[in-house]
């Protein structure tokens, strides 16, 4: 088990996706009814920023004025929600859109997993100004991204593992095989190494730069650790490792031992 595991929310709507904000100093996590929930690091009271109507939030991104950009699959879209609140469709429709990340010139990079089950997953480019291009795809249950150096990391689920490939464009790799999981989301640290949080079974791995593969957390039991899904790296020195629970009701952070990589955050443009 991870050290320093700690409760930092309690009593959400199944939280898949989190995501630090340095704005707000917070923890964005979303709901299965379309709940953006924010809460310190520290614990003490969840907030409720907004709910998207109808909606189920999965993986979110933050810009640079601290909006959150949020993939709902029941929309079909990305929504971009205020820091006070307002939500709004960015970009064009998705599909099933499940994670999102920035690159360095302001680009979001969404996977539309498809159906699980079925060859039908893609990669979506959202440009600044909101103009949407299918890049890649076929995959098995895209999920999880991450861009580290000059290139895109991206879950396939149902590979299952990780495959990578440049983000100037090209062919798919893959990076490492996890049989008898499912993998889900995905982060770097500072010196390079992926860290990949499991739907199941209740594991977190560490894939260091080297190629060498630990399991970081693995709890058998579901009691401390249940379904976490996406991962992100959290606070000032980005020290801490937040975990979410998609079977689950609760928002858990462990001590990972080193910093977190930074995220691109990029200006918002108006469509």
């Amino acid at each position: 088990m991870g050290s320093g595991l700690r409760t930092l929310a309690n009593g959400l709507d199944h939280p898949e996706g989190v995501c630090w904000c340095p704005v707000a100093r917070a923890v964005y996590a979303g709901g299965e009814a379309g709940q953006l929930y924010r809460f310190g690091l520290g614990g003490g009271a969840v907030e409720t920023v907004a709910t998207a109507p109808g909606g189920f939030l999965l993986g979110l991104a933050v810009d640079a004025v601290g909006s959150v950009y949020a993939c709902d699959p029941n929309a079909g879209h990305v929504l971009r929600i205020s820091p006070g609140g307002e939500v709004e469709p960015f970009g064009d429709r998705v599909g099933y859109p499940n994670y999102p990340v920035f690159d360095g010139d302001g680009n979001l990079w969404v996977t539309d997993s498809g159906t699980w089950d079925e060859v039908s997953g893609g990669l979506v480019r959202i440009a600044p100004d909101g103009s949407t291009e299918r890049v890649a795809g076929p995959f098995r249950f895209a999920n999880g991204l991450a861009i580290s150096g000059d290139h895109l990391y991206m879950v396939e689920s149902q590979l299952p593992g990780v495959v990578r490939m440049p983000l100037a464009g090209g062919i798919f790799e893959t990076v490492v095989v996890l049989p008898r999981t499912v993998p889900d989301g995905l982060a770097f640290d500072a010196e390079g190494g992926l860290w990949i949080g499991c739907y199941q079974p209740n594991r977190i791995y560490r894939l260091a730069a080297d190629g060498r593969l630990e399991v970081i957390v693995d709890d058998w039991t579901g009691e401390y650790v249940l379904s976490p899904t996406n991962l992100a790296f959290a606070g000032e020195e980005l020290d801490a490792l937040v975990l979410a629970s998609l079977c689950g009701w609760a928002v858990k952070a462990i001590d990972p031992g080193l910093r977190g990589a930074a995220l691109e955050r990029p200006e918002p443009r108006d469509r």
